[in-house]
């Protein structure tokens, strides 16, 4: 009986106490800003222009959502390429780096790229090159960094040290998870097509948050 009380009483105790444990605090998302790019921008010559730019360039965490549903010209598939690149607020789009290049081609084929410094010093890393998951099922892409250390510089000409975590989903589906990355600040967005590409109808949609820890 003595066992059967203590254990009771233990337990009560334990229970007592877990029931009030809360649980770990949510990010918070803010929206900063929003903004679609007809097909026909992708099948116009490069520039060097700043499409978008925030108001207020983002130091800290971000995270960006790209929807497409772009149509693709069926005679020209592999040729035809739609990118949106995002980056620093600099001078000039050369010197914007750390930068991040998601790419989207009309077979399906889904690459993103990250530049860490100079780029007459390096080359992209790819992050993820893959037709499954594919943006052309119609899959959101959504890019999160969750910044751990103050912002690197702007156009290093040696890759800084990683100041955060880089996660990227397709869909439902986690195909990069927290992949450290040095990044300085998400300011500037340009939009530009592979050389030749011809889409034909739709629109890419941008949607941009920064993130905020919970309290």
């Amino acid at each position: 009986m003595a066992l059967v009380l203590e254990s009771t009483l233990f337990a009560t105790i334990y229970l007592s106490r877990t029931a009030h444990v809360a649980s770990p605090p949510q990010n918070v998302q803010i929206l900063k800003k929003s903004f679609e790019s007809r097909f026909n921008l992708f099948n116009q010559p490069i520039s060097n222009d700043t499409e978008y730019t925030l108001d207020q360039g983002l130091e800290g965490s971000w995270e960006v959502t790209i929807q497409s549903d772009l149509v693709p010209s069926p005679d020209n598939l592999r040729g035809t390429e739609a990118q949106i690149a995002f980056a620093p607020a600099y001078v000039s789009e050369n010197r914007s780096i750390p930068t991040i290049i998601v790419q989207e081609r009309g077979d399906g084929l889904l690459r993103i790229e990250y530049f860490a410094q100079d780029w007459n010093n390096t080359y992209g890393l790819v992050l993820y090159n893959s037709t499954s998951p594919t943006w052309t099922d119609g899959q959101n892409i959504t890019l999160t960094f969750l910044s751990y250390g103050p912002p690197a510089q702007v156009n290093p000409q040696i890759a800084p040290y990683p100041n955060g975590n880089l996660t990227i989903v397709v869909g439902s589906k986690i195909v990069v998870s927290d992949y450290p990355i040095a990044w300085a600040n998400l300011s500037d967005f340009y939009i530009y097509g592979l050389k030749g590409s011809s889409f034909v109808g739709g629109v890419l949609t941008v949607t941009v948050y920064e993130v905020r820890a919970g309290g």
